[in-house]
């Protein structure tokens, strides 16, 4: 189920409001206040989604997912200064549920699914890794949490102390992992150069 923005009257005077009192309404249950609290920040969201799993139109989904979840779990959301990492952090746990689902479908007997739907499944798999630049395959192969930091800190160009922040773990954890997901990223993309494979045979799980 996706969270979708509606029209209403009142979308102007929330426009104005600052983030903090946009939350506490929100939490209220104006309907208004979140819908500028996506316009805010689903951008943002949508693109740390995208370098996540690799995927543009997966992103669009688990965006939709992500604000859907956040709807649900405001009222529990103790501090409202605090929104923009808690919803980081459902983005976070979002994309990396979709990832071992993802891992988990490698497993499954796809000869006993009806001959069509398998064919066509491997079709757009085969497409989409066609699609995916070198760096980005590199990228979506690194494990998650380092490749949580990377983005944040090397594409968003976000401070330690912030990434630290939205993802709610230590500053020092930060700069451990990015310097770990950094050499990791540099071993799979020079790993990927030396097979010197197709793009479609580049994009398999690293083991």
């Amino acid at each position: 189920m996706a969270y979708r923005i509606e029209d209403t009257s009142s979308s102007g005077t929330n426009g104005s409001l600052d983030e903090p009192a946009l939350v506490q309404r929100a939490q209220r249950g104006d309907q208004a206040a979140f819908d500028t609290l996506f316009e805010r920040h689903e951008h943002r969201i949508a693109r740390y989604l995208k370098h996540m799993v690799g995927n543009d139109g997966i992103s669009c989904d688990l965006t939709q997912e992500t604000f859907f979840r956040a709807w649900q779990g405001l009222p529990g959301l103790r501090d409202p200064q605090r929104f923009v990492s808690w919803l980081y952090r459902i983005a976070t746990n979002v994309a990396h549920n979709y990832l071992e689902q993802a891992r988990r479908m490698q497993y499954v007997p796809w000869e006993d699914c009806q001959e069509e739907r398998s064919e066509l499944s491997t079709r757009r798999m085969e497409q989409h890794i066609e699609e995916r630049e070198l760096t980005q395959i590199a990228l979506a192969q690194v494990s998650p949490t380092y490749r949580s930091c990377l983005i944040l800190y090397v594409i968003e160009g976000l401070p330690q102390r912030k990434v630290a922040e939205l993802l709610g773990m230590k500053e020092s954890c930060v700069s451990k992992y990015v310097s770990r997901g950094k050499e990791e990223m540099r071993q799979i993309y020079q790993r990927l150069l030396s097979e010197g494979l197709p793009a479609r045979q580049r994009g398999g799980k690293r083991k």
